[in-house]
């Protein structure tokens, strides 16, 4: 009962907001030339990646002060923003019907024209103590974004009657792709906002961190962690829930544990929704007194840090193993092994998520599931400090292109990848 009293009480909160924020500014379209030429300006400029090593280094020598580190911030969070509201501009219009979308945008550039008055005041303690304040409240109040593109993406499925089987939906493909970059800026915008407000004792500190990141972070022990809370979700649940069999092999350092320089918080999140995932289709797919334990195998060789989690949940075909990274697909409610209202339960934003934080710094999800036996996850992280950049998208007439499904190379990103084109593709709504 409690539950589901904080639950209801946390889902008006968020309508109220939605509303105001929906209200107070109209059209997503603010006419006002101050912030147009803001976002012009500084979306010709290109943000600028940072690697693990880098706010490593700038955290442990003090390399740059707390003035500096402000200075640095507003810069480089005008840049990033300005590159992602105009690419949510340009989200499909299908999409930009939906009131939720609105909302997210007006939320947006609500922060944006906040950012702007930064831009030109020195770093005093005063203004930096405003831009601490900011900053807290920028994150409370962009905290619901991904359940509320949720809610748009599922009103627009509604709305047009979209048809999910077609392979070649163009409007799909498009939606994909801008939600990818919409959460991985927000991914890059939260680690800034985070790594200042830790580093200069706004937020409580972590033993043996700099700022978010761990020099020696503890994989296993992490997974171990991940696994627990996971559990508890599940017993909640079904009173229940799977084992865990979890083993290392560190080919670097054979006596010592697989640790590496990463953000120990985002191996979390990987390592829970990918478990908790497991978790349920094992659960559901046998005997709930007989269940198969969760497998897991951490490796750390010279370049590669993999996380291979493994259940005997049935499995899936290999049609639906390639739907279970789109948005839109996942969208439609189905069971949890939570059994509270969390802000991702029912979406199945889990895995895609996943595989962005993975991505965010160089590395990747990859899944492979064998049809009535189970499935094979495995999370890769640069063991390589310096080689963990952040990969940033970027505002292009290329990512223009992509957001009408015209092709998927990946060339307006920070970070060089290999282009790989895909021919235009057709409709996706039923007749």
């Amino acid at each position: 009962m409690v539950t589901k009293i904080k639950s209801l009480f946390s889902l008006l909160r968020t309508v109220q907001r939605n509303q105001r924020y929906h209200l107070s500014s109209g059209s997503p379209t603010v006419n006002n030339e101050v912030i147009s030429k803001k976002l012009e300006h500084y979306t010709a400029v290109a943000p600028t990646p940072i690697s693990i090593a880098e706010f490593i280094e700038r955290g442990q020598t003090k390399k740059i002060s707390e003035a500096e580190s402000y200075s640095h911030l507003v810069h480089e969070c005008l840049v990033r923003l300005s590159h992602m509201i105009t690419e949510v501009r340009q989200f499909p219009r299908e999409l930009q019907e939906q009131r939720d979308y609105k909302t997210v945008l007006a939320m947006y550039l609500d922060t944006y024209t906040t950012l702007i008055e930064f831009e030109t005041k020195e770093p005093t303690v005063e203004n930096i103590g405003l831009a601490v304040k900011f900053l807290n409240d920028r994150k409370a109040r962009h905290r619901d974004t991904v359940p509320m593109m949720a809610a748009a993406c599922m009103a627009m499925k509604q709305k047009h009657d979209l048809n999910l089987s077609q392979e070649d939906c163009a409007l799909t493909k498009s939606v994909q792709y801008c939600l990818d970059r919409l959460y991985i800026s927000r991914i890059s915008l939260n680690m800034l906002t985070n790594q200042h407000l830790m580093l200069h004792g706004y937020k409580n500190p972590v033993p043996g961190q700099v700022g978010v990141i761990h020099p020696t972070a503890d994989v296993e022990a992490i997974v171990r962690h991940a696994y627990s809370d996971a559990r508890f979700l599940c017993e909640r649940c079904y009173l229940n829930a799977p084992g865990l069999e979890l083993k290392s092999h560190n080919l670097t350092e054979p006596k010592r544990p697989v640790s590496v320089k990463h953000v120990p918080s985002h191996i979390y999140y990987m390592a829970f929704e990918v478990i908790k995932n497991a978790m349920q289709a094992t659960v559901n797919h046998n005997d709930l007194d007989n269940l198969p334990s969760i497998q897991v195998l951490v490796c750390q060789s010279d370049n590669d840090i993999t996380i291979k989690i493994s259940d005997e949940g049935g499995g899936v075909d290999r049609v639906t193993c390639e739907k279970i990274w789109k948005y839109l697909y996942t969208t439609t409610p189905r069971p949890s092994v939570t059994s509270e209202s969390a802000a991702l339960s029912g979406l199945g934003y889990g895995l895609p998520l996943s595989r962005l934080y993975a991505r965010y710094f160089q590395g990747d999800v990859k899944l492979a599931s064998y049809e009535n036996h189970g499935t094979d996850v495995y999370v890769y992280l640069h063991a390589l400090a310096q080689e963990s950049l952040e990969r940033l998208p970027i505002w292009s007439d290329t990512a223009s292109e992509k957001m009408d499904a015209t092709s998927s190379d990946l060339s307006d990103w920070v970070i060089h990848s290999s282009q790989h084109k895909l021919k235009r593709t057709g409709h996706c709504f039923n007749k």
